[in-house]
């Protein structure tokens, strides 16, 4: 897969078969777009995604944007792994906002893409005059001498619905449903740093993540089973996401304890792909209590991911 992320920069000699969108969290609805983008794609018409960065609301709303399923470098790497050809990542501007739906298909579809195909739902909209849907797309169609395939409404819904639905089952502990509804685990990821270092004397020593990316969803607070991704490979884990009630002073933290690794991993980068929900973060009465609790986390942690497959 090619990303590109100039329009001057791509193939002159490339007609692209594409569709729209942002794909945030390219799961199973989004899947099967680019699925059927792959099916009209042949060996001269290629498979294109054209995403945006940031997202549009950001730019065209005062209101907060939602927080994303994944960033940037996730969703390419999501994307690729579903096999598309190019990536087309637009820098959302004022300037490409206030393009018309004609100018952008003629400037940006035409001009620089070399549009053969677009694959398009019922009711995608995008020009600052809002005209650019599937009936303005089929009746310039014949002008540009390009094809319009309307992706089902049943598809365009289950899609809408599954975003939503997505977010509202991370921020409800419903793992397995967000697993279910991406096609694959939800992860974060971050850069290990130094915390408290207090897991270390409770025997659970744990890799403290800081998060850089502002704009990405974290689940809710509560204790999760985990697989933990870094430069050791891919081992068993849990992860602790909230304010360590039992901890006078500590603060929110997100952190992981992986199992069967003995060694320093600050300042590296260390990926955590969701498998279940454990419990839910509590008070205990002193750290022995805790340290027991962590004990069965443990060892029902250890249960779920002996029967479910590495990421």
């Amino acid at each position: 897969m090619k990303v590109i992320y100039n329009l001057n920069d791509f193939p002159s000699e490339v007609k692209s078969v594409l569709s729209i969108g942002m794909f945030d969290g390219v799961h199973k609805g989004h899947q099967q777009i680019i699925h059927e983008i792959k099916q009209h794609a042949t060996a001269e018409l290629k498979s294109v995604v054209l995403t945006f960065w940031p997202h549009p609301k950001k730019i065209l709303s005062t209101q907060a944007a939602p927080q994303l399923l994944s960033t940037l470098d996730e969703r390419l790497s999501l994307l690729e792994k579903e096999g598309v050809d190019y990536v087309m990542v637009l820098p959302f501007t004022a300037a490409l906002a206030s393009l018309s739906a004609y100018a952008f298909v003629e400037d940006i579809l035409i001009n620089k893409l070399n549009l053969h195909t677009i694959i398009i739902g019922y009711d995608h909209k995008f020009g600052n005059d809002r005209k650019g849907d599937l009936i303005f797309l089929k009746s310039i169609a014949p002008q540009f001498n390009f094809q319009v395939i309307e992706i089902p409404a049943q598809l365009i819904e289950q899609t809408a619905v599954s975003s939503t639905e997505i977010r509202e089952a991370l921020t409800h502990h419903n793992i397995t449903e967000a697993s279910l509804l991406l096609g694959h685990y939800y992860s974060i990821a971050g850069t290990v740093v130094k915390g408290r270092q207090l897991g270390r004397t409770l025997g659970y020593p744990t890799a403290n993540l800081e998060i850089e990316a502002a704009e990405k969803l974290i689940p809710a607070n509560g204790i999760y089973a985990v697989w933990a991704e870094g430069s050791f490979g891919i081992l068993p884990a849990m992860m602790s996401i909230g304010d360590n009630p039992t901890i006078e002073g500590a603060e929110h933290s997100i952190e992981a304890h992986v199992f069967d690794f003995k060694g320093d991993l600050y300042t590296q980068n260390l990926r955590v792909h969701f498998v279940d929900f454990l419990r839910e973060e509590i008070k205990f009465d002193g750290l022995d209590a805790l340290i027991s609790q962590l004990k069965v986390d443990e060892i029902n942690a250890r249960k779920i991911l002996l029967n479910t497959p590495r990421p």
